[in-house]
């Protein structure tokens, strides 16, 4: 039987334990609220995010694109977070600067485009780093959830470009089916199908350094098609000039008709390349290889048709 001093000291040292573990989990629990205290207490839903963000798991806090000091105090709400070079939420204009601070290249390369350009115009709608990669959940782009993710970057890049108000805007005027055709091309129906080597927007038009068609210097210029398509993992080797290139770029089947053309002064030059004459090729070639397709296996079928009857007649003689 155990003696009153020592179930004493049995009770005493168990309530040390306790109240050591009691210490280390409260420690541990300021340890975590003081690295999100300042924020998560106004931000709860924004740093949920940020916890799914590339840059937290690399180690970055919110102070890092937003300034300030993230460091909590013992008060609840830090009152030095908003001090020193605190930014708040940046302007449209000055995202890019706030990226540019660890993307060097990728903010360079951005300052050329046409995207940079717009807003530099003063257009608001025109896209900058978080339109594409997102603001607090930025993910990698071998992420199957990243909005830059191959699979996935023809739908960010339609949140725009589909978006009729958005480009109809007498600034922009460009068109709006860019993501409906692109769904009629060979790419978009390998690339449904699970497929990755596949072109999707950015390897025909960039992707930082997204330049307007009619610029010298854009991939999707005419003249530089020919390069742009015949370029490694996509198609090397083959060979066709800027003319036609520039016919199969984002071509619609329904834009096509046997309707006969004689004055094509108004004419788009993408539409104006299938023309021979008055005729439309796209529309009479295709509806060639229907008629010529239709009409072999109408012939094959017909020529067992008949070998079937042949047979069932001979076999009913005998």
């Amino acid at each position: 039987m155990a003696s009153p001093a020592k179930n004493l000291y049995l009770l005493l040292n168990n309530k040390f334990v306790l109240i050591l573990v009691l210490l280390i989990s409260l420690f541990t629990s300021i340890g975590y609220a003081q690295e999100d205290i300042s924020c998560y207490h106004c931000h709860t839903q924004v740093v949920s995010e940020f916890r799914n963000n590339i840059h937290y798991q690399k180690g970055f806090t919110c102070a890092d694109c937003h300034g300030g000091n993230d460091q909590a105090n013992s008060s609840l709400i830090s009152y030095s977070v908003m001090s020193g070079n605190f930014i708040g939420r940046p302007s449209r204009n000055n995202i890019t600067n706030v990226c540019s601070k660890c993307h060097l290249q990728e903010a360079k390369d951005y300052k050329t485009s046409i995207h940079w350009e717009q807003i530099q115009k003063g257009h608001p709608d025109a896209a900058t780093c978080t339109d594409c990669h997102g603001i607090h959940e930025i993910r990698a782009i071998s992420d199957p959830n990243s909005s830059t993710n191959h699979q996935n970057s023809p739908a960010t890049c339609a949140k725009c470009h589909s978006n009729k108000e958005m480009m109809s805007a007498w600034y922009y005027g460009i068109k709006t089916d860019r993501f409906d055709t692109y769904k009629e091309s060979f790419h978009w129906r390998a690339l449904s199908k699970g497929y990755t080597m596949v072109a999707t927007c950015s390897d025909c038009h960039g992707n930082h350094n997204t330049k307007a068609t009619t610029d010298p210097e854009s991939s999707t210029y005419g003249e530089n098609l020919p390069k742009t398509c015949g370029k490694a993992n996509c198609h090397p080797g083959v060979n066709f000039d800027a003319k036609i290139a520039s016919g199969l770029v984002h071509d619609k089947e329904s834009l096509h008709t046997g309707e006969l053309v004689f004055n094509k002064t108004n004419m788009e030059p993408q539409l104006k390349d299938y023309f021979l004459g008055p005729f439309d090729l796209a529309y009479w070639i295709a509806l060639f290889f229907k008629v010529l397709t239709t009409g072999v296996i109408g012939i094959f079928a017909g020529m067992v048709i008949l070998d079937f009857l042949s047979r069932l007649k001979i076999h009913k003689r005998w």
